[in-house]
């Protein structure tokens, strides 16, 4: 598996790319996509629209996000504070979970996205935190108390219905592939 580092440093951000990731993305929200259609985003067009464009939407004590893409395979890393995260969300973090979260930690995620039939589910593989291995149990534990509060359409392991009438939203090397019902 690249790792995030190694992958990030070979990647071309730019505001174009940025720009033109938001306009695909407009026009998914906006609902101006023809149906039966196709759209392709690069995984060097989202990481740029994560620097430039969507750089104000990146919570409070998240930075440098970067989304890595392999066939059916998200991998995704940034450096993170929980502390500054949770609080900024509303809910700060008991004495306990703030001392064993503070700081800026290397947050590295990799799950499998299947999708079809406008259909998709994300099964969680692999976290490391700081480069730590984070258990299974710790792992749901962290998405219950952590991501769930704040991101409460945020599910992992069953299939859901996909947004903006997509059939199937398909990950390959590199890029991300949209299609319209």
């Amino acid at each position: 598996m690249i790792t995030a580092w190694v992958a990030l440093a070979a990647a071309v951000l730019s505001p174009d790319l940025s720009r033109s990731a938001k306009q695909k993305l407009d026009r998914i929200y906006e609902g101006k996509v023809p149906p039966r259609s196709t759209i392709l985003l690069s995984q060097d067009e989202i990481n740029s629209f994560l620097r430039y464009d969507y750089a104000a939407q990146v919570p409070r004590g998240v930075t440098e996000p970067w989304i890595g893409l392999e066939p059916d395979l998200v991998q995704g890393s940034a450096a993170v504070d929980f502390a500054e995260w949770r609080t900024a969300g509303g809910a700060p973090p008991g004495k306990l979970l703030g001392w064993l979260l503070r700081g800026k930690r290397k947050v590295e995620a990799a799950g499998r996205f299947t999708s079809s039939g406008g259909n998709g589910r994300v099964d969680i593989e692999s976290v490391k935190i700081g480069g730590m291995p984070i258990s299974a149990a710790a792992v749901t534990f962290l998405i219950e108390h952590m991501v769930r509060p704040r991101y409460p359409a945020a599910v992992v392991g069953r299939s859901v219905p996909l947004a903006f009438h997509l059939e199937q939203a398909r990950v390959e090397r590199g890029r991300l592939v949209l299609r319209f019902r």
